[in-house]
């Protein structure tokens, strides 16, 4: 990271130690920052403001409030309500935090945006791209993987080549007074971590008792709600036996019913996934990428092959649970390539066949 000391940078300022070193380091760069902190929940700012005082830096807040219920939350458990298992920050980077970042860099006449994300952004003349950060316990590239050219091509990750020890040590030395912050969660507006209990006070139908059946079909118990539980779950199931241990293998919500199985039936061939973004491959209807399905997870090579609105990723070896809901993020080694949006075997099949049905009629139309 190397810049004039014209250059002026808006930095996403959360009140936490890692947003707070990335700016600190822009900052020892020579470089003008300004700070800008989303209020998503109502919450006291003050951390935040306390790290734009410490670092002498002015800071922005910008009422998000309405923007996060409407993109984040309402979709987070509509999401669950269906029997999905979202990640709300996949959702939150590309549709809010970084909009946000964005329009106010231009309004306050920033060349740069800046986070404290644990990623990189690689530059060359012809092309830009998002790299996992070299911290392989704190990557999120993950999180990161809808970003677009016009954000990448503004911003700067500079944690995303150390590792945390060291961003915690660069922010003891310096006193800032994010240290020993805890850090936030994935699902930030739910701080007792009390995820059905969020779900079905919005959706009542998702806390609502119904059977649990192995693959068959047979009856082995009853579940607690749908919201309370996700693919590969094993906890909090009651159920036991010579037969067990039972995983959850499919969250039926038109049915209001939980598939259950042994553990080897979560290790798959193939899944779909639906809004997937690509970029930076010659062939961009069939390609080979390495897969993640959960944040950090387990990395498999697939082949990818977009069929209409969807795309199949075929494994090369057998992957575990790929749980819709949950994003199915691309790689060539280190680079990221795009991503979707996973959904069950039992949509994809709906999905695929109307659009059959549908090909078929315009050939008839024809």
């Amino acid at each position: 990271m190397s810049h004039s000391d014209s250059t002026r940078v808006l930095a996403a300022i959360s009140g936490g130690v890692d947003s707070a070193v990335a700016a600190l380091l822009c900052l020892r760069q020579g470089m003008a920052v300004e700070g800008l902190t989303l209020d998503l929940s109502g919450a006291s700012l003050d951390a935040a403001q306390a790290v734009c005082e410490a670092l002498g830096i002015e800071h922005h807040v910008v009422d998000a409030k309405d923007d996060f219920e409407r993109c984040v939350v309402a979709s987070f458990v509509d999401d669950y309500a269906r029997g999905r298992t979202p990640n709300p920050c996949v959702v939150c980077n590309p549709l809010l935090k970084f909009s946000h970042l964005e329009r106010w860099a231009d309004r306050l006449a920033c060349d740069l945006m800046v986070t404290g994300h644990y990623a990189r952004v690689w530059r060359s003349a012809e092309d830009v791209a998002l790299l996992k950060g070299i911290d392989v316990r704190k990557d999120q590239s993950y999180m990161l993987h809808r970003l677009g050219p016009s954000v990448l091509e503004r911003l700067e990750l500079p944690l995303g080549g150390m590792t945390k020890p060291e961003v915690v040590a660069l922010a003891t030395e310096a006193e800032l007074p994010s240290v020993g912050r805890p850090e936030s969660q994935d699902a930030c507006f739910i701080p007792d971590g009390d995820v059905a209990g969020f779900v079905t006070a919005r959706h009542p139908e998702a806390g609502r008792p119904g059977p649990i059946v192995d693959r068959k079909g047979t009856a082995m118990g009853e579940h607690l709600g749908l919201a309370a539980y996700t693919v590969g779950q094993r906890k909090g199931l009651g159920l036991g036996g010579p037969e067990g241990p039972f995983f959850v293998l499919e969250i039926d919500a038109v049915k209001n019913t939980l598939v259950v199985g042994p553990e080897e039936a979560l290790w798959v061939n193939q899944c779909y996934v639906e809004d997937l973004v690509v970029r930076g491959v010659s062939s961009p209807e069939h390609f080979s990428a390495d897969v993640v399905t959960r944040l950090r997870g387990l990395e498999t090579p697939a082949e990818v092959t977009v069929e209409g609105d969807l795309a199949k990723l075929e494994f090369a070896r057998a992957h575990r649970a790929p749980t819709p809901g949950q994003a199915a993020v691309l790689y060539d080694d280190d680079r990221v390539l795009g991503g979707g949006t996973i959904i069950s075997p039992k949509e994809a099949k709906q999905r695929r066949r109307a659009s059959k049905k549908s090909r078929a009629a315009g050939e008839q139309l024809d």
